[in-house]
């Protein structure tokens, strides 16, 4: 296919696009990804290296905006290039481009509720990140994370400690024990620890995540408000909805705002505030929380994802209730 655009402006879309991407800005980071895709596609062939990355790129923003489907077809599609020229690269483009792939896909799967098929390019992203990085890179920690987020979903918690604890090491290490990046794991700890139902044990986690990040990010940042409604989790498995509930409504209005009324985070936080006024005996705004929760979730996975079918099971009690 003919372009008219030049490597050098490529290279420059490419940059634009992760600059945007990393200030949350994925419309336009998809827009500038796009435009790379097609350069490289057109001047480099199908299995361009260039062409892989630009496309796990541009399938990580569609993560971030819960185009799912969309993210599936293009991060799948840059796991299939790097399969297939994978014996050909050399070792520091392959450190470059094999972590960041196969852990796009992975999460990617894992979103979509394919878990077993995630494992294994998730295993896969740490251990081209301890080849190319070694085994006290931040960049492992950001696998090992992703893949311990699997564990929790799949059950398996022991697992997914493990690898939390690891990750958690690591950046202590690199950042110190109060920095951003080890509010993410201390997050996580606290959310393994509500799956296991040892919510005392985890609102300490859950509580010190939001604090780290509110100190260091301000109330507002996105990642703050998502430690908040982590922690809003454990404080009703504590039964502290007093607590919870005001956590929830701000951050339900705080993503419908930033995201839009359909995103997968306004789906969550609807399915916590619904949890929460059903147990404070509000049953009426109870099931219309979940029922809008359950809508928004069914258009962005289908019927037949974990996620989809656990929120059906807490609507169906409520309508017994």
């Amino acid at each position: 296919m003919p372009t008219s655009m030049t490597e050098q402006e490529a290279l420059e879309c490419h940059d634009k696009g992760q600059q945007a991407q990393a200030e949350g800005c994925h419309e336009q980071a998809i827009a500038e990804f796009q435009r790379a895709a097609e350069y490289f596609e057109a001047c480099e062939g199908a299995q361009s290296p260039d062409l892989a990355n630009v496309l796990s790129n541009l399938g990580e923003s569609l993560l971030e905006l819960c185009r799912y489907q969309e993210a599936e077809r293009v991060a799948g599609r840059a796991n299939e290039i790097l399969e297939a020229i994978y014996d050909r690269l050399d070792t520091e483009t392959c450190s470059a481009l094999a972590p960041q792939i196969f852990g796009v896909w992975g999460r990617t799967l894992r979103e979509l509720g394919r878990y077993d098929e995630a494992s294994v390019p998730l295993r896969r992203a740490i251990r081209e990140a301890a080849a190319g990085f070694g085994p006290e890179h931040p960049e492992l920690a950001t696998h090992l994370n992703n893949y311990g987020i699997l564990c929790k979903y799949s059950g398996q918690f022991e697992e997914g400690e493990r690898v939390y604890r690891r990750a958690l090491a690591i950046l202590e290490k690199q950042y110190g024990k109060q920095s951003p990046e080890t509010a993410t794991v201390y997050h996580n700890l606290g959310g393994l620890e509500h799956s296991r139902g040892n919510y005392a044990k985890g609102e300490p986690l859950g509580r010190l995540a939001y604090e780290i990040r509110r100190a260091a990010l301000g109330e507002d940042d996105v990642q703050t408000v998502a430690d908040a409604v982590a922690w809003g989790g454990l404080l009703d498995g504590l039964a502290r909805y007093s607590e919870s509930v005001p956590i929830y409504r701000r951050a339900l209005a705080y993503y419908e705002t930033r995201f839009g009324p359909d995103h997968f985070e306004v789906a969550a936080t609807l399915n916590n505030l619904g949890a929460a006024r059903a147990a404070q005996g509000d049953l009426p705004e109870a099931r219309a929380l979940l029922e809008r929760s359950v809508a928004i979730q069914r258009k962005l996975f289908g019927s037949d994802h974990p996620e989809v079918r656990f929120s059906e099971t807490t609507l169906s009690a409520l309508y017994r209730m």
